[in-house]
């Protein structure tokens, strides 16, 4: 077992994740890197992806973007950073300086999964990704999670909350082909527009065409032809319908 403070290896080729000491950021000073706007630029796009993780893993999962222009600053960007104590200004990792000494020999960008423990001794699965811009490395994204928090907190994290409206139709399918995709949704508006009585029977199909037309499916190269076959109308129609629509 790690005790606070304490490196160690839990697995073959494992790293462990340690807060920069003062010789490792002396080293860090000199081993930053100058950065262009288009640098930054993607660095900062990876912003909603920081986002999307932490909100789909919960408070129990950090998730972090260093940049490598400033090493003893490196943190531009971190959700859940109670983890592990750290901030946005917060230094790179000793692990982060050896993933950076290496990166000409690196056969992969992705290093981990490796564990860790923190000061006050959670214990961490961890995975870091070297960001580069073109075969330049300028960044790292790192994402670690709490195996020591309890059970119930995580399960909590991925059951609806009491006041959210569960809803018997999936807001999203996973289709195999764009076939699919356009017949699925083709079906679910026709299933609404059926069920809307005010809607004369003649203007339906006007009406099926006008709600994918909203949800993009038209975007989907071959989906009039498909709509048209399942309709049994012309794709002359369709396009009518579409441009009307669209008035």
């Amino acid at each position: 077992m790690l005790k606070p403070g304490e490196v160690g290896v839990k697995a073959k080729d494992s790293l462990v994740l340690e807060e920069i000491d003062g010789a490792a950021l002396k080293q860090a000073r000199f081993a930053s890197v100058r950065l262009t706007a288009a640098d930054r630029s993607i660095l900062a796009s990876l912003e909603p992806v920081v986002d999307a993780i932490a909100t789909l893993f919960g408070a129990h999962c950090e998730v972090l973007v260093h940049s490598l222009e400033d090493l003893s600053h490196s943190i531009i960007k971190i959700r859940n950073g109670a983890v592990t104590g750290r901030s946005v200004g917060s230094p790179m990792t000793d692990l982060g300086i050896k993933v950076l000494k290496n990166t000409e020999n690196a056969q992969n960008d992705v290093i981990g999964s490796y564990y860790s423990r923190t000061n006050d001794g959670k214990t961490l699965r961890s995975v870091t990704a070297l960001i580069r811009n073109g075969t330049r490395p300028i960044g790292m994204l790192c994402i670690n999670v709490n195996l020591s928090a309890p059970l119930f907190d995580v399960l909590q994290n991925y059951l609806p909350s009491a006041g959210e409206e569960r809803q018997d139709d999936s807001p999203e399918h996973f289709v195999m082909s764009t076939e699919e995709l356009v017949r699925r949704s083709l079906d679910t508006a026709i299933s609404q527009i059926t069920a809307r009585r005010e809607i004369p029977h003649q203007m339906k199909n006007k009406a099926v065409v006008g709600e994918l037309l909203e949800q993009g499916i038209f975007d989907v190269k071959g989906a009039v032809d498909i709509v048209a076959k399942e309709l049994g109308v012309s794709r002359y129609t369709v396009y009518n319908y579409i441009r009307e629509a669209r008035v």
